[in-house]
């Protein structure tokens, strides 16, 4: 059986909105989480090269959304982008360049559809979202 994390009506409808408007390329952004691991905030951002197989975060962005996280009390813990021509697993890509083995990834792909994962060291194991 699959970990389970809440995530917020808000938050995935923000995520979807994010990826609907950055179609035809990758969406992404960063995932706040509170101490009790809570989702508390999605920052959609920019993809800085702009691909309909990947994404890059702005830097400046980046380090925007961490200051606003830690003046919350949060922590960034995770990252979201979108498959707009795909589903919603991890591509080769994405695992390849996961370099947070305890951050969240959540992928969005069309019709709404959106799961989230832990990557380490290759591995990926599927979180249930509630």
């Amino acid at each position: 059986m699959s970990p389970v994390l809440h995530l917020p009506e808000q938050i995935r409808w923000a995520i979807l909105a994010h990826a609907e408007n950055c179609r035809p390329n990758e969406c992404c952004g960063l995932i706040a989480m509170d101490s009790d691991g809570r989702i508390r905030f999605a920052y959609p951002l920019t993809n800085a090269d702009p691909s309909p197989v990947s994404y890059t975060i702005d830097p400046e962005e980046h380090f925007q959304a961490m200051r606003h996280a830690e003046s919350m009390g949060w922590e960034i813990a995770g990252v979201f982008h979108s498959h707009p021509g795909g589903n919603a697993m991890p591509s080769m890509i994405d695992v390849q360049s996961a370099l947070e083995p305890d951050w969240l990834y959540l992928v969005a792909a069309p019709a709404g559809e959106m799961r989230g994962f832990y990557i380490r060291a290759g591995a990926i194991e599927e979180l249930e979202l509630s």
